[in-house]
C-alpha cells in the first residue's frame, strides 16, 4: 500500500530501534490504566489514513485507546514501525485485529487473517476443546461486531475437516448454557455445523429436557427461528417425534413464540422420507392459544 502524500510503501521497516524513542514519541496512546504509550506520529499516519487525518488536519497529539490492552496497543505500534506481526499472540489478538479495522491499516487487517487461518491449519482432531474455541469465540466476535464472516468461513472450513463426533463433543460443552447463547451465537453454531444441524438440534432438545422448562428461553428461540428442520429431519427422521415431544412441554407461550411454533408445524408437518403425527397436545395448545390471541 502506498499513501498518497508521501508514496512510501507500507508495510515498511521504519527502524525498531525507533521505538519508545522520546524525541520521536509525539503520538500519545491513552490507556485506561498506566501512562499513555508514545509513537511517532510520522510512522503510524503513513500506516493509518485515520491517524494521518486525525494528526495532519485535526491536530491532535494523543488518541484514546482505552478499550484495549496495552500488550495490544504496543503490538499494533510495533508491527506499524516494522511491518511484521511477531508480537501477536492469541491474548492480544482480538484487540490488534480490531485495532487495524478501526484506523484502517488494512496490511495489518489482512495479516490478522493470515495469522488466523495458520492458526486454523494446525489444528486437528487431537486438538484441545480450549484450541477449538478461540477460533469459534473470534468468528462470533467478527460476525457480531463487523457483520463480516471471514473468520467463519474460515472456521467452518476447519470443522468440516473433523468427524461429526469431534464437533459433538465441541458443540457439547460449547452449548453447555444454552439458554444464554445470543442469536449471533446460534448462527455461528449452525453455519459451523453445516449438514451436521441435527447435533446442535440434539443439544437443544437435552437443553429443554434437562430444565423442564415451560417457556422458550433466549437461546431456544433463537435456535428455533433460524434452523432447517426439514433438513434436519430428513436426515435424522427420529428426531422428529423427539423434537415435538419435547416442545410439547412447553405450556406458555406469548403470541410470537405461537407464531414460531406454527412456521415449525409447516416446515417439518410433511418430511419427504418419514411421516410422524405431531403429539395432539401440541395441536390443542396452538388451538388454545389461537382462540385466546384471535
Amino acid at each position: 500500500v502506498s499513501t498518497q502524500s508521501t508514496g512510501v510503501s507500507v508495510p515498511a521497516d521504519f527502524g525498531r530501534h525507533h521505538l519508545g524513542s522520546p524525541s520521536h514519541g509525539n503520538l500519545a496512546f491513552n490507556m485506561k490504566e498506566g501512562d499513555p504509550i508514545k509513537a511517532n506520529s510520522i510512522i503510524m499516519s503513513l500506516n493509518s489514513p485515520v491517524i494521518d487525518d486525525l494528526t495532519t488536519n485535526l491536530h491532535m497529539t494523543s488518541l484514546d485507546s482505552e478499550d484495549f490492552s496495552r500488550e495490544a496497543v504496543d503490538c499494533f505500534i510495533e508491527s506499524s514501525y516494522t511491518g511484521e506481526i511477531e508480537a501477536v499472540t492469541l491474548e492480544n489478538f482480538r484487540d490488534v485485529n480490531k485495532m487495524s479495522h478501526v484506523f484502517k491499516v488494512n496490511w495489518l487487517s489482512d495479516r490478522c487473517v493470515g495469522y488466523f487461518d495458520n492458526y486454523l491449519k494446525m489444528l486437528d482432531t487431537e486438538s484441545s476443546y480450549t484450541d477449538l474455541v478461540f477460533v469459534v469465540n473470534e468468528a462470533v466476535y467478527q460476525l457480531s461486531t463487523t457483520k463480516k464472516k471471514v473468520f467463519l468461513d474460515l472456521v467452518a472450513q476447519k470443522f468440516s475437516q473433523f468427524p461429526a463426533g469431534k464437533v459433538e463433543c465441541f458443540f457439547k460443552e460449547y452449548l453447555s448454557n444454552f439458554g444464554d447463547s445470543n442469536t449471533c451465537v446460534i448462527d455461528c453454531c449452525i453455519a459451523i455445523a453445516q449438514s451436521n444441524t441435527d447435533i446442535i438440534v440434539k443439544i437443544f432438545l437435552e437443553h429443554l429436557e434437562k430444565k423442564e422448562l415451560k417457556v422458550l428461553d433466549a437461546g431456544s428461540r433463537a435456535l428455533l427461528k433460524r434452523v432447517d428442520l426439514s433438513s434436519c429431519f430428513i436426515k435424522k427422521p427420529e428426531l422428529h417425534e423427539r423434537f415435538f415431544t419435547v416442545l410439547d412441554q412447553i405450556t406458555t407461550v406469548d403470541q410470537d413464540d405461537m407464531k414460531l411454533i406454527l412456521s415449525l408445524f409447516k416446515q417439518a408437518s410433511a418430511p419427504k422420507k418419514a411421516v410422524i403425527p405431531v403429539n395432539v397436545s401440541v395441536q390443542e395448545l396452538l388451538a388454545r392459544q389461537l382462540l385466546n390471541h384471535f
